[in-house]
């Protein structure tokens, strides 16, 4: 049964954000289809993600904007829209949809790039690409915290799309045209676990699944 990903244990590393798309309920089917696995879950930074991948801590991981090297493989599982996080009472909060350089003369709140080179990276380049560089005044390592201090008025922020989640009646999300974010997951590419080629094939359908009943008519 272990040969065939039926019974064993999984170890899974997400990111935050990642907990925040559809992967709650693809673990609830995981663990229905295979009563017989002991499902783990380590919530980590992509950073942190890739270093237990290459340790052999983790089985599987979840990665955003991230192309890891040899021993490692990955394949890219979804993309969602990058949104503009703003104040409320933001002068810029009635329009329906912004221009990213709209944002240029504004504070910006950011996570730390060491949790998530590739993707810090990535919204440094939108910002350049838009004319400017964002000004960061302050820093939080969660979502929740990046979102909590838009709302407390320390700046703007840019988010995966995911996180307008945070239903927080000081805060808007605004999205931005052609800005857009990967996800990919991630496994070691000599003897992949059973269990974990099982997970990878599950998560890529109940994922093409979603993407499919959003853009039916």
């Amino acid at each position: 049964r272990a040969a065939r990903g039926e019974s064993g244990t999984l170890r899974v590393g997400a990111p935050p954000s990642v907990m925040l798309s559809g992967l709650p309920a693809i673990i609830r089917k995981y663990r229905r289809l295979y009563p017989g696995v002991r499902f783990t879950l380590r919530e980590l930074s992509t950073s942190a993600i890739e270093t237990a991948l290459r340790s052999e801590e983790i089985d599987l991981g979840f990665l955003r904007e991230a192309a890891p090297a040899d021993p490692l493989t990955s394949k890219v599982l979804f993309e969602e829209p990058v949104l503009a996080v703003l104040p409320a009472s933001h002068r810029l909060a009635p329009a329906d949809r912004l221009t990213l350089s709209s944002l240029r003369d504004q504070p910006f709140v950011f996570f730390p790039r060491s949790l998530g080179p590739a993707f810090h990276d990535k919204l440094i380049s939108f910002c350049t690409a838009a004319g400017f560089v964002p000004k960061v005044v302050q820093e939080a390592t969660q979502w929740q915290s990046v979102v909590s201090l838009v709302e407390a008025g320390m700046g703007v922020s840019l988010a995966p799309g995911c996180v307008k989640r945070f239903r927080w009646a000081g805060v808007v999300y605004r999205p931005l045209k052609g800005l857009r974010t990967a996800v990919s997951v991630c496994w070691r590419a000599e003897n992949p676990a059973a269990l974990a080629l099982a997970f990878l094939k599950l998560s890529q359908a109940e994922w093409r699944s979603t993407r499919s009943s959003r853009s039916t008519p």
